[in-house]
């Protein structure tokens, strides 16, 4: 190859490797996420790592690179050993782990924890940091060997090529990489891409020497590998030194205050990443999808300012004026992107209201979050991508040499590492976001002043004024409206939050905004970057919000199911409420909060006495750490753990609901312990929430599952297998009873109603949806998740096992429903406690009562029904009105039949005084099948409804012929004939096609037959 088609090789070859390296950055901080946990801390010292390693490899690069002859095989040495690092890295970070864990860490303690997590992390990547760090200064040198006179257009066309590279491994990572073949995959695709490139550059490299060998040197020509005019107009040799002009510093006085400008610099650039980073988390959504984005549009814009470099480097006659230029204009731009970020809920609101809630919805929204990034973030990054290339490029044309390129590459990224301890540490808890921005901002504008003033004689009037009615806008237009930040617009598509809130309190902290919202209505709201995070009533005298049920419930279940739980850990601080719960008993002797984010502690505060007892109790422990990390570095073992942290679909947060996660958490059980685990059923589907079950299942398979409202479910399980009895008594201390007591959770009617099911259960659910777990090396519920929620999904497969109608669980889990003289306690919201109310309404008027007005306002068309079938049913029917009949008398059983137990239906079902005698022959095999449901009569079930089913009478209604399938699958599970569920559906499935009814129960049964 000659040295004019080497140009576009080398351009082509670090695309790739940038491609690679962006890989390597998104997949390792997913790793050492699980090694140090996401917390503010780990978060800077992964980039810290990343970046200093970096520096590292282009300082040796820059002091041992003028000793190579062939640099470009240099660099093809350099990405082999990068491609074999990365081959190996999962089953090195495997065996790392086990040692950790099971070696290392439960002979430490303290300090020494701590030390050894951050120094094995740094091990595990530091080295292929450096020989990263080494890539750019190696390949830039060596092609400046080839191309001594295009040094702006050689830089700005790596530094171009690498960053789109880099944009596009962003991308690939999380869109294309993680989804298919999880991390192990991905960092091996990357160290493959790595030997790849070493292929190419080491081939390169070979064909460059022989053609110098055949042709004893290159003309002119063949000196500018990118075949253009500029090299002549350039002149040959640029990188001879020049004498310094009248007021300009000298070389080595040069040289410092590059390396200072550029540190600088890179310091602010990062700010500036972290700031826009954590401001559009508030507005598209914490995600895994939406990080890659911004990181994608950031990158994009740096590449964009380094390809300007390269077309417009060889007519730049002082690089160092025009890097002032492009740092005043980057510190402008970066104060003009606060008034766009503060307009950006407008426009995520116009997406999430305009779009379909599709797949093709989905992908619409997320390139509508590419362009909002976009516009938030690419100016300032356009000006910050020029910055690199000039500062480089004006040493170079002082003759300081080639290893001016690794220094300046060290000391950006040495500013990059120190602006991001300093953004996350310092300037975020004391400015905010909006103040570290503006700070950042001012730096740089700053810093481009007084090199334009070090350039030479300038007018620097213009820019003053320029920064000053940037700095201006930013504060009178910059500034985001608090009920935006509140509203979780990603969500609801509102751009702001109702204007009745009072905004209690508002703080960026480390990892998050937080802000608590008060309503006129006396309710009060936690959210984490517009996300809530609980709601609650400030006054007891107020009925209950919903999440009020599912804290005290998760709270109480321990104390109810464990004989003695004296040490507890509560995983996620949320209101407080569930610590708070768990302190109304003296049982406990210490209860551990572990909480990622001070901020939501502190605004927690606003709830006041509804959750007094996590503040004040002595009895009370607060860690702010990850909670994986927390574990992984304590010795301490736990009575009971309440696990409810934030929704999986939450970056950085489904890690905690993984295999092995569970594992971790099983070893710090105690013997006996109890674990308590939230999951959600909103914005989320049956296949996702069942990867989620499995994974708890692989530690604790005889778990169980409640429901807490409409969707708010529990899973508890014990370490050492079996679940105990709820024992009530445990929870009769004041003022505790009367907080459970106001949610519905006044005596054991109120549990087992709220009991779905046991081991069996969540086993037959787990294999219906495939069976798949959750691991952490495959974190498909961080990746899919983002997608439900904007689906709106729902996953109510589990609800519907117990309010589908029929006795599913009754025959197949041992369950009894409360009677209706149990007095359940009638709080809403409750699924299943609305659904146990309206079976006894309509139980009572069957029994011969009058239809209520509550059943008339709630549901109208069902107290039409049931006095419909009243009416009809009091003489005997003719053939013509049997399909009908049939069809009211099936919608009348659904809403009964498996929601009361046996007792409660001897007047309505088993001898019902509704229905006169004399009926037809189908009717009495109807009503014979229902009776048996009603019954729990599992021989009577299945020889009534077969009886049914054989008559193969089209007047009946699918949905009736359907529900005597399933009293018959049901009635063959009961007599312990698991065979019968196939032949049924084998021999009647042309007569009972599938509806949305019972076709999930009648997948469940099957599913349950073959296990």
């Amino acid at each position: 190859m000659t040295r004019a088609g080497a140009g576009p090789a080398l351009l082509g070859l670090f695309v790739v490797s940038g491609v690679a390296g962006l890989i390597y950055q998104s997949i390792w901080s997913h790793y050492l996420g699980l090694t140090l946990g996401h917390a503010a801390h780990a978060q800077t010292l992964v980039l810290a790592i990343f970046m200093g390693g970096m520096a590292l490899g282009a300082w040796l690069a820059s002091r041992w690179g003028g000793r190579w002859r062939d640099l470009v095989l240099a660099y093809a040495v350099v990405e082999a050993v990068i491609g074999v690092a990365g081959l190996g890295f999962h089953p090195l970070f495997l065996g790392y782990t086990a040692f950790s864990q099971h070696t290392v860490l439960p002979a430490l303690s303290g300090g020494g924890v701590t030390a050894w997590q951050w120094l094995s992390a740094t091990a595990l990547i530091l080295p292929q940091c450096v020989l990263l760090g080494a890539t750019f200064p190696l390949l830039s040198a060596g092609w400046l060997r080839l191309a001594p006179a295009q040094a702006g257009r050689v830089l700005g066309g790596l530094y171009f090529a690498n960053s789109l590279g880099a944009a596009l491994g962003a991308l690939a990572a999380t869109f294309v990489l993680l989804p298919r073949i999880g991390m192990p995959g991905a960092v091996q695709v990357a160290g493959g891409l790595n030997l790849a490139v070493a292929a190419g550059a080491a081939l390169l490299a070979w064909s460059l020497r022989r053609a110098a060998t055949r042709g004893g040197g290159a003309s002119r020509d063949q000196c500018d590998p990118d075949g253009d005019a500029d090299s002549a107009r350039s002149g040959p040799r640029p990188l001879a030194p020049s004498p310094a002009a009248n007021g300009q510093p000298s070389a080595a006085a040069l040289s410092r205050l590059v390396l200072w400008a550029t540190a600088l610099s890179g310091a602010a650039s990062f700010v500036y990443e972290i700031v826009w980073v954590r401001l559009l988390h508030q507005a598209l959504g914490t995600t895994l999808h939406a990080f890659e984005l911004m990181l994608a549009a950031f990158i994009l814009g740096l590449a964009c300012g380094a390809w300007w470099v390269r077309g417009h480097g060889g007519r730049i006659a002082d690089a160092l004026r025009y890097a002032g230029i492009a740092q005043v204009a980057m510190g402008v731009a970066a104060l003009l992107s606060t008034p766009v970020f503060a307009q950006s809920f407008v426009w995520v609101g116009w997406l999430v209201g305009a779009l379909p809630r599709d797949d093709g919805g989905y992908a619409l929204f997320n390139l509508g979050s590419a362009a909002i990034a976009l516009a938030v973030m690419f100016p300032a990054a356009f000006f910050a991508g020029m910055t690199l290339p000039l500062f480089t490029l004006a040493l170079l044309r002082r003759g300081i040499g080639e290893a001016a390129i690794g220094r300046v590459y060290a000391a950006n990224t040495l500013g990059a590492i120190v602006g991001v301890f300093a953004c996350v540490h310092l300037l975020v808890p004391w400015l905010g976001l909006h103040g570290a921005l503006v700070l950042a901002a001012l730096v740089d504008a700053g810093l481009g002043l007084v090199l334009l003033r070090i350039a030479g004689p300038v007018r620097l009037l213009r820019p003053t004024l320029a920064v000053l009615a940037a700095l201006a806008i930013a504060f009178t237009l910059g500034r985001p409206d608090p009920l935006a930040q509140l509203s979780g617009v990603f969500r609801t598509g509102q751009a702001r939050a109702d204007a009745e809130a009072r905004v209690a309190y508002l703080r960026d902290g480390k990892t998050a905004t937080v802000a608590v919202a008060v309503y006129p209505s006396g309710a009060a709201m936690i959210a984490t970057n517009g996300k809530p995070d609980a709601s609650l009533m400030l006054r007891l005298e107020d009925a209950p919000m919903p999440d009020e049920i599912t804290m005290l419930m998760a709270g109480a279940l321990p104390l109810a199911l464990h004989p003695a739980p004296r040490e507890v850990a509560v995983i996620g601080w949320g209101s407080g409420l569930t610590t708070h719960t768990l302190l109304g008993s003296p049982l406990p002797v210490r209860v551990e909060s572990i909480e990622i984010e001070r901020a939501m502690v502190e605004g927690a505060r606003v709830f006041g006495a509804r959750v007094a007892r996590a503040y004040d109790d002595p009895r009370s422990v607060l860690r702010i750490d990850d909670a994986r990390t927390h574990f992984v570095a304590g010795r301490r073992r736990y009575d009971a753990i309440v696990s409810e942290p934030s929704n999986p679909w939450v970056s950085g947060v489904a890690h905690l609901f993984t295999e092995e996660f569970y594992a971790l958490l099983h070893r710090h059980l105690a013997e006996q312990g109890v674990l308590v685990q939230w999951l959600q059923s909103y914005e989320i589907d049956d296949a996702l929430l069942a990867r989620m079950v499995t994974a708890l299942l692989t530690r604790f398979p005889q778990a169980e599952v409640y429901l807490t409202n409409d969707y708010d479910l529990l899973l508890v399980a014990r370490r050492d297998g079996g679940v105990a009895a709820l024992d009530l008594g445990r929870l009769d201390h004041a003022p505790l009873r009367e907080e459970l007591a106001r949610v519905g959770l006044a005596g054991e009617a109120d549990y087992r109603l709220r009991r779905i099911g046991g081991p069996r259960v969540l086993a037959t659910f787990s294999r219906l949806m495939g069976g798949a777990g959750h691991s952490d090396f495959h974190p498909v519920v961080a990746l899919d998740a983002p997608r439900t929620r904007f689906l709106g999904s729902r996953s109510e497969f589990l609800q519907y096992l117990v309010d589908n109608g029929l006795p599913v669980l009754d025959l197949l889990d041992g369950r009894v429903p409360p009677a209706r003289a149990e007095g359940v306690s009638q709080v809403e919201p409750s699924r299943f406690a609305y659904a146990h109310r309206i079976a006894a309404e309509v139980t009572a008027i069957l029994e011969g009562g009058e239809t209520s007005g509550w059943l008339r306002e709630r549901l109208p068309l069902q107290a039409q029904t049931v006095q419909r079938l009243l009416a009809q049913s009091a003489r005997p029917l003719d053939e013509d009105g049997l399909g009908a009949w049939s069809a009211d008398a099936a919608a009348i059983a659904k809403l009964t039949l498996g929601l009361l137990p046996a007792a409660d239906h001897a007047a309505s079902w088993v001898e019902p005084r509704w229905l006169a005698e004399g009926q037809p022959r189908l009717i009495g095999e109807l009503m014979a099948a229902w009776s048996a449901a009603a019954r729990r009569a599992p021989a009577a079930m299945f020889d009534a409804a077969v009886a049914v089913l054989e008559s193969r009478d089209a007047r009946l209604p699918v949905e009736v012929r359907e529900q005597m399938l399933v009293i018959a699958q049901l009635g063959a599970l009961g007599l312990g004939d698991a065979d019968a569920v196939t032949l049924l559906e084998t021999r009647y499935g042309d007569y009972v096609p599938r509806t949305r009814n019972f076709d999930g129960i009648r997948h469940f049964l099957r599913v349950w037959a073959a296990g």
